[in-house]
This record gives structure tokens, C-alpha cells and sequence, in this order.
């Protein structure tokens, strides 16, 4: 049985459609004639097998109709995911440009004030290394850094 649904995979879906309509289309023609066939006297014989077969062609019919129906409603629905997924995928793209953006400024911004810190402590070198002790402006400047006065958050 899985064999047979393999291969209706590999047909395409306007055969199987067709298929369906023909076998509805069968099923009602099928009952139509049948309740015609009992004014014929020599065919007569043949109806109620005829009934009994062309309600069961109808039935298989409506069954098959309403797999396809169930079918398209699911692969509609695999559409609609996969246009979010594609919507959320091109979202996600520019948000992590942006993300990219403002990581590389404030790197930048870091980079900026650690040439401004170490600058100062060029500027004050001589009076930093003038008695070998920690001068209040050396305190200054670091401590400055620390609080990291120049890097926006």
C-alpha cells in the first residue's frame, strides 16, 4: 500500500484531480442510468448490480475529493510557514547587520578612548615617574578610564 502512495507522489496533481472528477462524474452517471435502465426490459437485470457499483465508484469518489481537499489545505499551510520562515530569515538579516554595526562602533569608541587615556599618560609621564610614586593625575586618568566616561551604552 505504501508502494501505491509512493507513486501517486511522482504523478502529477492535475492527473489525480481529473482522476477524482472521473470518478465522481462515473458514480452519479452510474446511478442516473441505473434508476433508467429498469424501462429496459433486457438490461433490466443489470441494475441493481449497476446501483451497488455506482454508489461505491461515488463513494471512493468523495473519499478521494476530499483527501485532495485535506492535501491542499496542508501544503497551504507549508507555504504560509515557509513565507514566514523566509519573512523571519530576512528580518533576522538585517537586525544582525544592525547588531554588527553598533558592536563594531563601540569597539571603535573603546579604541578611541584607550588613545585618549593612553595619550594623557604620555602627557604625564614625566610627573608620574618623577618620585616613583603613584601621582594623584595618574589616579585621575585611570580612574577616568575605569568608568569608561567615553563609551555610550
Amino acid at each position: 500500500m505504501s508502494y501505491l502512495l509512493w507513486v501517486l507522489t511522482l504523478m502529477p496533481d492535475t492527473f489525480i484531480v481529473w482522476f477524482v472528477n472521473i470518478l465522481l462524474l462515473l458514480g452519479v452517471i452510474g446511478i442516473v442510468v441505473s434508476f433508467f435502465v429498469k424501462f429496459i426490459p433486457i438490461v433490466n437485470t443489470y441494475r441493481l448490480p449497476l446501483q451497488i457499483g455506482s454508489v461505491i465508484v461515488l463513494m471512493c469518489g468523495i473519499y478521494f475529493q476530499g483527501g485532495i481537499d485535506t492535501e491542499q489545505k496542508w501544503r497551504d499551510r507549508v507555504a504560509e510557514a515557509e513565507a514566514k520562515v523566509a519573512e523571519a530569515e530576512e528580518k533576522s538579516k538585517k537586525t544582525n547587520t544592525i547588531i554588527k554595526t553598533k558592536i563594531v562602533e563601540k569597539i571603535k569608541l573603546v579604541k578611541d578612548v584607550q588613545v585618549v587615556v593612553q595619550e594623557k599618560i604620555v602627557e604625564k609621564e614625566k610627573i608620574i615617574d618623577a618620585e616613583c610614586k603613584v601621582a594623584p593625575e595618574a589616579v585621575d586618568i585611570l580612574n577616568e578610564a575605569a568608568k569608561n566616561s567615553g563609551v555610550k551604552k
